[in-house]
């Protein structure tokens, strides 16, 4: 079987995006941001005020732009980092067991893959180059 490294990007891109999509409905649509809230000030996390609807949001916007593959490094990146300092927090303040980090090491992976590998494909890509014209180099003069 050959190898197919872009599909396989594809495939984690489009499951990473689809959990985060999930999420982040989850956080704000069944459980509220009141009880996000409260739950990220009891497992540690620091202001929760702020990062429990930052989160939830990016979580649910990011999720489907990251699965459709538009801007998929900087989301995954972004998405990353939060997950990181959300999951570890608690961990590191000895309120959650390493048991209950498999979720978030698994997105929080797959985050980092997609953020050093690319979207991936298939992807929707940033098409801008295709409709605009070439930048001009500044100090160069045409004729």
């Amino acid at each position: 079987m050959r190898r197919q490294p872009e599909l396989a990007l594809a495939l984690i891109r489009v499951v990473v995006g689809l959990v985060f999509a999930w999420h982040g409905f989850h956080k704000i649509f069944d459980l509220g941001l009141g009880n996000v809230t409260a739950s990220y000030g009891a497992a540690g996390v620091p202001l929760p005020l702020l990062f429990a609807p930052l989160v939830a949001v990016l979580e649910l916007a990011g999720g489907p732009l990251l699965l459709l593959g538009l801007g998929a490094r900087g989301l995954a990146g972004a998405l990353a980092l939060l997950t990181a300092g959300v999951a570890l927090a608690p961990l590191v303040a000895g309120r959650l067991s390493f048991a209950e980090l498999e979720v978030p090491l698994l997105l929080l992976a797959g985050s980092l893959a997609i953020m050093l590998g690319g979207s991936g494909s298939p992807a929707l890509k940033d098409r801008s180059a295709e409709v605009l014209p070439p930048a001009r180099t500044p100090g160069k003069r045409r004729g």
